[in-house]
């Protein structure tokens, strides 16, 4: 079972594949308030984050049994 995080309507998961053809890495997954998905490193995370305000720190842990109380779109 994976962890999510939310922050600001924000969803962040993270994923371990190869999206980039360079090998097997971790990579999050967030998806923002108005639905868009972005795949991105670490430091991708935090530069996309405070680009709207928001910090990794910013970022909550949601127990899995309340995931379905969030209309994010996501599964």
């Amino acid at each position: 079972m994976s962890v999510v995080l939310h922050a600001g309507g924000w969803r962040v998961e993270e994923t371990v594949c190869d999206l980039d053809e360079t090998g097997i890495r971790t990579w999050f997954e967030a998806v923002d308030p108005w639905g868009a998905q972005h795949f991105v490193t670490t430091g991708g995370l935090q530069q996309l984050l405070r680009r709207h305000g928001l910090d990794v720190g910013d970022l909550r842990m949601v127990a899995p049994d309340r995931l379905g109380e969030f209309d994010d779109g996501c599964e």
